[in-house]
């Protein structure tokens, strides 16, 4: 039986977006400048994207109750991008087959860390395959079109960022970015506590277009 404590921490953004800085430093560094800027840009509106959704529904309940959509899963959307690219970039230029065989890996590892969301209770199916296909939209064009670096990751790189990828789940080490997302949407929203799944915000033309909020039963999903 697969460990999905153990599975779900490859989605962790304290792990994933130092990989995904190390990816743009690495492209920049090798001179592959379209394929970094690509990247860069990419993956930002991607990680915006699942900002924007999670402030929208903690601060101000914006999301959908028929979907049981709260955000996009944002452990699904950082190894969905981050994964298969930083594999396949370790790989050397000379093993081009190696190098894709790589990004697969690094694919299918994201999927496992979306399903690892779903068993553990802690997204909604939408939220998981909302995140996977925009993890997958950054990735997938990249590993399929972007040029190659000159170089790949050199060994003490490559060696050190699997030695992460290993310890960081074991050891347990994790921001609490759900945390301090739930303090800045509260700021920004003017709230005491911020929407939790289940309560949710709907428009409605009554009374000169006055804010109705619909409050559901809460279902029992942890964040």
């Amino acid at each position: 039986m697969l460990n999905w404590q153990f599975i779900t921490r490859f989605g962790e953004t304290s792990l994933l977006l130092p990989g995904a800085m190390l990816i743009t430093a690495w492209l920049f560094h090798t001179r592959a400048i379209a394929s970094a800027w690509r990247w860069f840009l990419s993956f930002g509106v991607a990680a915006a994207m699942v900002l924007v959704s999670k402030l929208a529904f903690m601060g101000w309940g914006i999301g959908s109750a028929a979907l049981d959509f709260t955000g996009f899963s944002g452990h699904s959307m950082m190894a969905a991008s981050v994964l298969p690219v930083l594999l396949y970039l370790l790989v050397p230029n000379s093993w081009q087959r190696l190098a894709f065989g790589a990004g697969c890996m690094g694919m299918l590892l994201a999927l496992l860390v979306g399903f690892s969301r779903l068993e553990l209770d802690a997204h909604s199916s939408s939220e998981v395959l909302s995140g996977l296909i925009l993890g997958f939209g950054v990735s997938l064009p990249f590993v399929l079109n972007s040029e190659r670096p000159v170089r790949s990751a050199p060994v003490v790189a490559a060696s050190l960022v699997l030695v992460l990828m290993l310890a960081v789940p074991v050891t347990g080490v994790a921001a609490p970015t759900h945390r301090w997302l739930e303090v800045l949407a509260t700021r920004l929203a003017g709230r005491d506590k911020p929407f939790q799944r289940g309560q949710w915000c709907s428009w409605a033309l009554q009374n000169g277009h006055e804010q109705v909020l619909t409050h559901l039963a809460p279902v029992p999903l942890m964040r």
